[in-house]
């Protein structure tokens, strides 16, 4: 029914020789029934059918030039025959002359419009010339004719997902397997349709279906691996991704997927190497090209060093790709990879990034101007309209991003002054997500490309774009590398600039800010009130635990630093035997780096190796406990004494969930924003006590801290009787919704 099966028809009793030929023919003897055939053109070269019937075995025998040829003088004989048109569109198809084959399967339909099979070959030629919806509307009538075709319903899924109809592709994928449950590429594509729909445990059963029935088939290894590592299970997507390459060693999607597990797992060489397999197999790979870049930054540093040399091999790499792509011009493929990969552990090595970050943002935002047309400009709202505010994010769901900026922006906003839309261009969902789709006036989710995701909001026209991050989201990150609103601002969501010409306003928190906070920003720097959040404290679930669970000493004094690995700088490790030396019987509390093994072992190694300088055991004052669920991580929490704020990255929503039990911190502020969180907390609190000045006074604040119960019982206090200063602040929405009313009508 996909037309590599000709149709064998006679209207009349044929001679013998013809009788004869078609019996070979029926039984596979091609050059038996070739030679009859010809016998026959011999006596009468005009004879139709023996014309037709050496065209069929020309064509199966993968002569279509001859087929189309001897068929097409079948059709000049005699041209009410629906087989003949039939077979010539399955000749002209192989051929790639498309148009016409579709004008040969039209005549044939014409001759007999209930055909199953001659349906489903015109809406394959149909599908091939890109006319997406003629093709559906044809495997339909096919289907209507001939329900139990599980190829006409495997190519009609395949249209509908081309359309961007998941969910009617889903359907019709499920239909081909009913009727044919050894399908193994339904099951592939089938696959592909739930990662798009966002169901991966789905997908990851159906790829694993496939693969029972196909297990030598490269791309399902890849795909699956990639689910795998969407879920994180970063072991089992390397050994996917390697089985594909032990299939297909040229297979360059299986190459950059491996690259990408070496880097979550900081081995970075060996990232860069694989990264560079992709390119020697697929120069234009792209998202290869990116990711070769941000193998210069590491997860997590060995020493001080170590940061200078990977900061300028960076720096070394982005000019050179900047100089490329002067040479070369732009080019679709890297332009469209544009988010695929970020700078985000730049932000890590506690430097002002301005510089790095607009050479960065400059590449990125001329690569989609050249390859992207820039839309016409946008009207202002009128007087009496309403602002259209869009919200672009990928953390619509239970994360730091949703708490601190998006809940409150969807919830608080006014709706007299604005109309709110939410593009959730992320993977997750979650009861998170469905509040969200409730708060907001228009929500879109989706699994969409690029383009796709430009249309959608293009047309939606919003005067200003809220991004509550750029740096986590890839699609975050390309959308806005383009000028898609009037406005366009980014929040403290990843707080470092954007290095973004198309981003103009930073909006950030007038306590976190240093004085000379503008000079860290491409964007202009727009110092809302307080802490810049609406913050609504969460309810934690009880749990029964006790210090022996976690390996803690009763009669230490525990000191809470569970902040992500890669916010410790080598030059700060010794921060922690210092104390420990001040105060004698304490622990130090820290969590695994939840993705990779490697990571956490060269932390433990950084940190062993300072204690043994100051005459310390790491095992005596370090314990490393698992990632946790945020009830269990609030329960340990519970069991500390005291809170170790980073020193160069602050706490941010993890300090404000820390004041549920009421325990003090010691913070340093840095010079840059990302390193005055906690401080700006405790301000606004009104609780300075252990803000402190200088490195040496954050040791001796959480060693009075350790020492002195009395003192740390006082802080305590004031932290239980001021918290609530740091929660649901009107002030803040406010000043935000004024901003953007003015910038806007601006």
């Amino acid at each position: 029914m996909t037309g590599a099966e000709p149709t064998l028809l006679m209207k009349s009793v044929p001679p013998d020789a013809l009788e004869t030929g078609l019996h070979h023919h029926e039984c596979g003897r091609l050059t038996e029934a070739e030679a009859a055939y010809c016998q026959i053109l011999a006596v009468d070269p005009n004879h139709a059918d023996a014309l037709h019937l050496l065209g069929v075995i020309n064509f199966q025998t993968g002569r279509s030039d001859l087929a189309a040829t001897s068929i097409a003088r079948a059709i000049a004989l005699d041209a009410g025959r629906a087989p003949y048109h039939n077979n010539l569109g399955n000749a002209l198809r192989t051929l790639g002359r498309t148009d016409e084959a579709i004008q040969a399967f039209q005549a044939a339909l014409r001759l007999r419009p209930h055909s199953a099979e001659i349906h489903s070959n015109l809406g394959n030629a149909l599908k091939d010339a890109g006319r997406l919806s003629e093709a559906a509307i044809h495997y339909r009538l096919a289907l209507d004719h001939k329900p139990d075709l599980p190829e006409v319903c495997y190519n009609l899924a395949n249209t509908l997902f081309d359309q961007g109809d998941s969910r009617g592709a889903e359907s019709y994928y499920r239909e081909a397997l009913r009727l044919r449950p050894t399908y193994p590429e339904a099951f592939y594509n089938l696959g592909n349709v739930l990662v798009a729909l966002c169901r991966t445990k789905d997908a990851e059963a159906s790829y694993r279906s496939a693969l029972k029935l196909q297990p030598d088939h490269p791309e399902t290894h890849n795909n699956l691996g990639a689910v795998l590592q969407d879920i994180g299970r970063l072991k089992d997507a390397e050994t996917c991704y390697r089985m594909a390459l032990s299939l297909k060693p040229s297979y360059p999607e299986a190459h950059f997927n491996l690259g990408c597990v070496y880097q979550a797992h900081g081995r970075i060489e060996e990232a860069a190497n694989c990264y560079r397999q992709t390119l020697a197999h697929q120069p234009d790979h792209g998202p290869a090209r990116i990711a070769l870049l941000m193998a210069q930054l590491p997860i997590l540093y060995t020493d001080e060093t170590e940061i200078t040399r990977r900061r300028a091999a960076y720096e070394d790499q982005l000019r050179r790709l900047c100089q490329e792509v002067d040479r070369c011009g732009a080019s679709a493929s890297l332009a469209g990879a544009i988010g695929t990969s970020q700078p985000f552990f730049l932000a890590y090595q506690g430097a002002n990034d301005r510089q790095l970050q607009c050479l960065f943002g400059g590449l990125a935002t001329r690569l989609l101007a050249e390859t992207a047309p820039v839309p016409l400009p946008r009207p202002r709202p009128g007087p009496a309209e309403r602002i259209r505010v869009g919200m672009v994010s990928g953390f619509f769901h239970d994360h730091t991003v949703w708490r601190l900026l998006l809940a409150g922006w969807l919830s608080q906003f006014d709706r007299s002054r604005f109309e709110l839309f939410a593009y959730h261009t992320g993977i997750k969902r979650d009861a998170e997500t469905q509040i969200a789709a409730g708060l907001a006036d228009h929500f879109v989710a989706g699994r969409f490309t690029g383009t796709r995701w430009r249309e959608i909001i293009l047309a939606d026209a919003p005067h200003v774009l809220l991004y509550p991050e750029i740096g986590m989201d890839s699609m975050s990150a390309h959308l806005a590398a383009q000028r898609l609103a009037a406005v366009q601002c980014v929040s403290w969501g990843h707080p470092d600039t954007t290095g973004l010409s198309t981003i103009d306003y930073f909006l950030s928190s007038a306590l976190m800010e240093p004085e000379d906070g503008q000079e860290h920003y491409s964007e202009t720097l727009v110092r809302l009130p307080n802490l810049a959040t609406w913050f609504e404290p969460g309810a934690h679930r009880p749990l029964a635990l006790g210090r022996a669970d976690l390996g803690l000493r009763p009669s230490a004094t525990v000191y809470w630093s569970a902040q992500a690995l890669y916010k410790y700088l080598p030059q700060h490790d010794d921060v922690f035997p210092r104390i420990a030396k001040l105060v004698g019987d304490c622990q130090f509390v820290f969590i695994e780096f939840a993705k990779s093994r490697a990571i956490t072992d060269l932390f433990r190694q950084r940190l062993i190796r300072t204690f043994e300088a100051h005459g310390l055991k790491f095992e005596d004052h370090c314990i490393i406990l698992p990632p946790m669920e945020q009830d269990m991580f609030i329960a340990a929490l519970g069991l500390a004494d005291i809170i170790l704020d980073t020193i160069g990255w602050s706490g941010g929503r993890s300090a404000l969930d820390c004041l549920s039990h009421n325990r003090p911190f010691v913070t340093l502020p840095g010079p840059l924003m990302r390193g005055r969180h906690t401080a700006a907390i405790l301000e606004r609190m009104g609780v300075r006590d252990t803000i402190a000045g200088s490195l040496d006074n954050y040791i001796a604040l959480a060693a009075r801290l350790g020492l002195d119960p009395e003192w740390r019982a006082t802080v305590a206090g004031k932290i239980r009787d001021n918290k609530h200063r740091v929660f649901f602040d009107r002030e803040t929405i406010s000043a935000l919704e004024d901003f953007l009313v003015q910038a806007a009508r601006r």
